[in-house]
């Protein structure tokens, strides 16, 4: 069922390919294309998502944050873009404190083992630690889609994008939900938010060039 290991997805891999959901599923996705244009009209139980994250993310934090992500918006190269984005995820990690962290890196293991159920544990009980985090739903929906579990895996890239709209492996995420179940459309219009945010991500150019030319003068 997997192109790549589930250990690949941790913490830096994306989603695989997975193209055998059924077109009604496409519609519980199709629900989710306001999360990238517009992320903050999605109701929240605790408000803004970005004013979630604020509240666990250190002031000092939060400055460095807006100078990273200048620096990988204006990035000319992979190579330097992914110390960038490391360092990013590091901050995100860092703000929900060092049980979360170790949480998330106990569920890593146990996915690369193959023991889904205590990887699953381990991310529900960061959830419950620091609701705030959105690394730990963004890992959450990996694990979800790569076993098949479409609904569950969107709940959580919608949460994780309230709470981070700039999480750039959750917006690649979500591209590759939407081009899996042939809504290409969508998904360029997601990966070209994505370019914005992180123009030279590994693999981001021929995925949008993969949708263009599958398109065949389709209008995307």
């Amino acid at each position: 069922m997997l192109d790549v290991g589930l250990d690949d997805c941790y913490p830096e891999g994306y989603l695989p390919g997975m193209r055998f959901f059924s077109r009604l599923v496409l519609l519980v996705v199709l629900s989710l294309c306001a999360v990238a244009g517009q992320a903050q009209s999605l109701p929240s139980p605790k408000g803004d998502g970005r004013q979630v994250l604020r509240s666990v993310v250190a002031d000092a934090d939060r400055r460095e944050l807006t100078a990273l992500f200048s620096d990988l918006s204006s990035a000319k190269t992979t190579l330097a873009a992914v110390p960038v984005e490391r360092r990013i995820r590091e901050i995100w990690l860092g703000a929900g404190g060092p049980t979360v962290r170790l949480l998330l890196d106990n569920a890593a293991k146990a996915a690369a083992a193959e023991d889904y159920a205590t990887a699953f544990d381990c991310l529900d009980e960061a959830q419950v630690e620091a609701p705030d985090v959105a690394e730990t739903y963004y890992r959450r929906a990996v694990l979800h889609y790569a076993l098949g579990d479409i609904s569950l895996a969107v709940g959580d890239i919608q949460t994780a994008l309230r709470i981070e709209p700039r999480h750039f492996p959750a917006l690649r995420a979500l591209a590759d939900m939407l081009a899996d179940l042939g809504d290409d459309r969508r998904a360029l219009e997601i990966l070209r938010r994505l370019q914005a945010i992180d123009p030279e991500m590994d693999g981001l150019g021929a995925a949008i060039e993969d949708i263009v030319a599958g398109s065949h003068g389709r209008d995307l």
